[in-house]
């Protein structure tokens, strides 16, 4: 290529650029000067290679690239103007309709797109909506059932893990967790769904009361160690501080004896009626069983709640229980398949998991935890 043709196309290409300057003055490109673009074309024009031009202006050599991509498409070193249509949510709008949600004026995608559709004048789907609130940092997540606790209820609950801060995973592992729960023949699912931002530690919008039902139930009695998870005990009609003691004799009892063999251990229950009445008192300290003082509505600190659901989740995967008789039958047909190592395993795991949960009572000043 000769000078003069070199010479014609700088020309041209200042010309070009002095009239796009002035069109949009407020669209400067930020990498790259207008005087350099310019040349960059030259120096390709007149033969010079990708990686040479780069060298000789100290950028990388896809900027070069792309400036002589934008020239042989467009015949422009000008920043294109972007296409497309203009978003139809305005920042003051987005805000409006998150807090929509946050608020529970609204509980899905759906009602908010409904809501900006026929209030706001704005029509926009739901998955316009849905992706609005993944932008703003909303998510749509599980509500969890958890204790309505009382200002004595965190006091209480935070004494106990400051006593007990200094604790290792071994000194929790000569506790026997124990506790009654409710088993339904139907899985009862208290969970719903409400829009959210992310926060540390438990949420308080995710937190709602759980529900009882499911057909036919039954109560049951149940306790874990270290070895594991141990038999259930069945407890019919009103249960009351004899029927307890009854309980912790046919099967608290056999696995101290048969477990721990003269280990040292600690009892743990809460603190319902019949676990504090005289009576099962006088029988624990008869039988020289220590007892771990409990605060109330602490199940974020009673690792068995897990072992529940692991085991409910089994019962759940059969045919729905007829009767009661019909429900504690396939409860002990799951319970001969939950002492195994995987079990044994999960059980480990939590034990070595209670300094975390205690660090987490600590943080929340004795409030609602994760767990």
């Amino acid at each position: 290529m000769t000078r003069s043709k070199v010479d014609q196309i700088i020309m041209a290409i200042f010309k070009e650029a002095e009239v796009a300057v002035e069109m949009d003055a407020r669209r400067p490109y930020r990498r790259v000067t207008e005087e350099s673009r310019v040349r960059i074309v030259a120096r390709r024009e007149g033969g010079n290679t990708f990686q040479a031009i780069a060298d000789e202006f100290n950028i990388n050599i896809k900027t070069v690239q792309a400036v002589i991509a934008k020239w042989n498409r467009h015949r422009t070193i000008q920043n294109l103007h972007k296409i497309g249509r203009p978003p139809k949510l305005d920042d003051r709008t987005r805000r409006r309709l998150v807090r929509m949600v946050q608020t529970n004026e609204v509980s899905t995608a759906a009602q908010l797109a409904q809501v900006a559709t026929s209030q706001l004048k704005i029509p926009i789907s739901p998955t316009t909506a849905r992706a609005m609130l993944h932008e703003e940092g909303v998510k749509a997540l599980h509500t969890i059932p958890k204790p309505l606790l009382t200002l004595e209820h965190k006091r209480q609950r935070l004494e106990f893990a400051q006593a007990h801060a200094r604790w290792t995973v071994d000194d929790w592992k000569q506790v026997i967790f124990s506790d009654e729960t409710v088993i339904t023949a139907y899985a009862v699912n208290p969970y719903k769904i409400v829009w959210t931002k992310h926060v540390e530690g438990l949420n308080p919008r995710l937190v709602v009361p759980a529900v009882q039902g499911g057909g036919s139930k039954m109560m049951v009695w149940g306790c874990i160690s270290k070895y594991g998870f141990h038999d259930l005990a069945l407890l019919e009609g009103s249960v009351n501080a004899e029927a307890y003691i009854t309980t912790l004799t046919n099967h608290l009892l056999p696995v101290i004896e048969d477990y721990f063999q003269g280990q040292e251990i600690v009892f743990q229950h809460d603190g319902a009626t019949i676990h504090t009445a005289h009576a099962t008192r006088a029988f624990l300290a008869t039988n020289n069983i220590r007892v771990l003082e409990w605060p109330p509505h602490s199940p974020d600190l009673n690792i068995i709640e897990h072992a529940w659901h692991y085991m409910k989740m089994e019962i759940y995967k059969l045919l729905p229980a007829k009767s009661k008789d019909d429900l504690w039958s396939k409860a002990e047909s799951i319970m001969q398949t939950m002492w195994n190592p995987d079990m044994t395993a999960k059980i480990t795991r939590l034990y070595e998991n209670m300094p975390n949960r205690i660090e987490a009572i600590l943080a929340a000043d004795g409030g609602n935890t994760k767990y």
